[in-house]
């Protein structure tokens, strides 16, 4: 029975640490309620710096990935399609994989790489050089000073770099579409944004939202969570990088099955009427 213990231990565990993240959400979010009084100019200092971290410094990248994702989509699409009347298959193609798939995946691993070690690897050296326990000694707090700012202004970051790598994707996809095959451009974005449904709206901002809220409170959970010896702090690092991919990626997986498991429901619902 010692295997059932463990799987028993395991997912216990597994809840109470889904636990503390909700709960370091909702002080993230009460400490600005409570805290209203002391006014919220440092709170957004301290965002649009993350953001700028998060979202201005990494747009290179992005813009890199995005380019190359696309240039991808079109020429596997342009392989298999091979003629102008497919040109509308091919929009809604690259739609579906790079709007619905591969952009939040591959933003978040971006962000996961750059901010989430970063943030858990600050935190942890505040927490060794006992920087937070100043904090709470001169009346300021820690969550509100560097929990919140990194959380919101690491997911405004997440969305818009998730903006910037579909658009260079889709637009860089279609010019070297235009250098393969000769596709219309007014077919290809009209397909492109025909193939969009709410129901995709709807998957993409539960990845983009939940998503990013859950990486960055990863990072910062296991931040905060270091002790006093210095040699905590890599410890710390590495669980919050995979604990934040893995989490994005079954986050990303169970959303896509959820929409494509609502379109065959669709298909079979008209089907049957």
């Amino acid at each position: 029975m010692g295997w059932i213990d463990r799987i028993g231990a395991a997912f216990v565990g597994l809840i109470r640490y889904l636990a503390y993240l909700v709960w370091l959400f909702y002080l993230s979010i009460k400490v600005v309620w409570t805290d209203r009084d002391l006014g919220h100019r440092d709170v957004v200092r301290q965002v649009l710096l993350q953001i700028y971290f998060t979202g201005v410094q990494a747009s290179g990248p992005v813009i890199v990935l995005g380019l190359a994702v696309g240039a991808f989509a079109i020429v596997e699409g342009v392989g298999g399609i091979g003629s102008l009347s497919g040109a509308e298959s091919l929009g809604k193609m690259v739609t579906v994989v790079v709007l619905r798939e591969v952009a939040p995946i591959l933003t978040g691993g971006v962000v996961i790489v750059r901010s989430i070690t970063a943030i858990s690897a600050e935190l942890g050296v505040m927490q060794v050089q006992r920087q937070i326990e100043a904090l709470e000694v001169m009346g300021i707090s820690p969550i509100r000073h560097l929990i919140t700012p990194r959380i919101f202004g690491g997911l405004l970051s997440v969305f818009v770099l998730n903006v910037l790598f579909s658009a260079v994707a889709l637009i860089g996809g279609f010019l070297l579409g235009r250098l393969l095959v000769s596709i219309p451009a007014d077919l290809f974005f009209r397909s492109v944004v025909s193939a969009v449904e709410p129901v995709d709206l709807i998957s993409i901002l539960l990845k983009l939202i939940i998503g990013g809220l859950g990486v960055f409170l990863i990072a910062c959970y296991h931040g905060m969570s270091v002790g006093r010896s210095p040699a905590e702090v890599p410890i710390a690092v590495s669980k919050a990088a995979l604990n934040a991919l893995v989490f994005l990626v079954m986050f990303n997986a169970l959303v896509s099955f959820a929409t494509v498991f609502h379109f065959e429901l669709v298909e079979l619902v008209t089907g049957v009427f």
